[in-house]
This record gives structure tokens, C-alpha cells and sequence, in this order.
């Protein structure tokens, strides 16, 4: 899930100040925001906020141009794989030990580690200020560009990590072999990047000041890609199932994700980033109905630019 952070000032300490940790506080590192000399009143926070479609706008084509540089990524490194006569398809990675097996595709490891040493930084007191300002979606003036996307990296807790990293693997097993790893990295890229613009919209339109940050943006929408390519496949609720065993249809999972976030965000509900998850469901049903033919459509043009590019750089 995409946590907002209730309770915290994050986006205070983002804006001016020195992060200082109070000793023997046991709430979360992300939580610990103390600013000397900070005013606390909600108005003078109001003032530190972004306002107006500028601010949107930039991040919009920042947004773009994140999904744009993933996909035509992802076509330039399959022509290059296919031209040294790489096989395309991945195979999935297994571990076993002790009579335990879990197999994963290889890009999911690559996720699994960048989210990994991303929360272990959380967790070192002099890169709070660097992390605040790079790495949570908040619509404060001093948030850098980049904060909304690498907010997807981000976690608040140890529970909070888990949940996230074992629903992306359970799916991830089904898309990777499927689309490659190429464009299952482009997918979680851009499912990031749109997710957290919907986050931001909904920050600054509601002029909301509590930061976010969580990898379930991309999550749903690799849910969204899964739940639309495979509409006959069954779907469960993680854990709940090892106690009540069910399932459920892709189709109709996909809708209770959609009306769930949609009533959050309608009714405000604070406890979950609802507009960073349907913007990311919504993005993963965009891609399988449209987006994928405009993929494959684009590749051949992606491909001359590159041989250009190549030819220009190798004179």
C-alpha cells in the first residue's frame, strides 16, 4: 500500500530547517520530523505548498518523458538482445533450501534490491534531509522533481515494505515471462511515474500537505496489466487465503480495486494515497488496451533514431 504519512511533517523539513531526531521517540524515522524555528500553524504550512496548473504541468511532462525514455528503452535493449541472438524470453530464478522453493523473475530481484538499499537509507539519520527531498511525493515548493517517482522506492516501515514486495513478486511471475523483462522494468517505471503524478494532482488540487510515499502505485498497475491480459485468471487476497481459502476472477478484482480507491478518493480518505493507486490501475488498463499497440507501433521508429544516434556517436 502507498502510506500518507498522517501524522508527520515531512514536507516542513523539505522546505527549510534542520532535521533534528528526538531520542527515545519510537515512531517511525520517516515520522520524526523536529524543525527548530519552524512555524507549526497550518496556514504558514499552506504558504510552503505548490499552487496552480504550472506546477502540474511541469510535473505532467516530467511524467511523460519518464514513460517515454522506459518504453523506448525497453524496444532499443530488445533489438540489441535480438541482434546478438539473446533469447528474449526470461526464464524465472529458483531458490530452494531446506525444502523451501520460491522462484522470481530476474527484474523483480533488480526492484527487490533498489527498494531494499532505498529503505535502508531511510534508516540512516544523515541522509534524512536527501531523502526527504528526493524520495517522498509531496507537493512542497522545495520537493525536487524527481521525489514523486522515487517515492515508489520508498517504504515507511518493515511491514509496510513486505506487504508491498510480496504482492509485485506474486504478479510479477505472471507479467515478466510474458512481456520480458525489458518492458515488465518499463511497466513498473511508468506505473511509478503516473501514479505519483495522480498523487500530486490530488495533493495540490485539494491542497492536501501530507507527503506519501510507497511502491503500490506501480504495484496496481502491474495488477492492472496482469488483470487485463489474463481476464480468466483467479486472483485471492494475500494471506487471507492460507486462512479462508478463495478466489476470485481477475475481472472482478480489478473492478473492487477500482470502486475501492475510487470512494477513497472521493471521500477523502486519508489512511491510503487512493488517487497514486487508480492512477496506477488505471495506467495498467490503459497499456493492455491501447497503450501496448502504441508500443509496438513506435518500435520501428525508436529503432532508426537509435541507429542514428549510433551512427553519430561512432562518426
Amino acid at each position: 500500500v502507498t502510506l500518507v504519512c498522517k501524522h508527520s511533517h515531512v514536507f516542513k523539513n523539505v522546505c527549510q530547517g534542520r532535521l533534528l531526531l528526538q531520542k527515545g521517540n519510537n515512531s517511525s524515522i520517516i515520522q520524526k520530523q523536529y524543525i527548530r524555528g519552524l512555524p507549526r500553524h497550518n496556514d504558514a504550512a499552506e504558504h510552503q505548498m505548490q499552487k496552480g496548473w504550472p506546477f502540474l504541468a511541469k510535473h505532467l511532462l516530467m511524467t511523460a518523458t519518464i514513460c517515454g525514455c522506459s518504453f523506448a528503452g525497453a524496444i532499443v535493449w530488445d533489438h540489441i538482445q535480438v541482434a546478438r541472438g539473446v533469447r528474449r524470453i526470461p526464464t524465472l530464478y529458483v531458490i530452494r533450501y531446506k525444502g523451501f522453493q520460491i522462484s522470481f523473475a530476474k527484474m523483480y530481484g533488480y526492484i527487490l534490491l533498489a527498494n531494499t538499499v532505498v529503505f535502508a537509507m531511510w534508516r540512516i539519520p544523515r541522509l534524512l534531509p536527501f531523502m526527504q527531498r528526493y524520495f517522498l511525493s509531496s507537493s512542497c515548493k522545495e520537493q525536487s522533481m524527481l521525489g514523486g517517482f522515487l517515492s515508489s522506492f520508498s517504504h515507511e516501515n518493515p511491514v509496510h515494505f513486505f506487504l508491498n514486495m510480496y504482492v509485485l513478486w506474486s504478479f510479477s511471475n505472471a507479467l515478466a515471462p510474458t512481456f520480458g523483462n525489458s518492458h515488465y522494468l518499463a511497466l513498473y517505471f511508468s506505473g511509478a511515474a503516473v501514479s505519483s503524478y495522480f498523487s500530486l494532482a490530488t495533493k495540490v488540487l485539494r491542497r492536501i500537505p501530507n507527503p506519501s510515499l510507497g511502491a503500490s502505485g506501480a504495484m496496481c498497475a502491474i495488477i492492472g496489466v496482469v488483470g487485463c491480459a489474463f481476464p480468466d485468471s483467479r486472483f485471492s487476497i494475500a494471506f487471507l487465503d492460507q486462512i479462508y481459502p478463495h478466489s476470485f476472477s481477475a475481472k472482478s478484482g480489478i473492478l473492487a480495486l477500482l470502486t475501492f480507491d475510487t470512494l477513497g478518493l472521493v471521500l477523502r480518505w486519508k489512511m491510503f494515497d487512493h488517487a497514486a493507486h487508480l492512477g496506477g490501475t488505471l495506467f495498467g488498463i490503459f497499456y493492455i488496451t491501447y497503450g501496448a499497440e502504441m508500443v509496438r507501433k513506435s518500435s520501428r521508429t525508436v529503432i532508426k533514431y537509435w541507429h542514428k544516434l549510433c551512427s553519430v556517436f561512432s562518426g
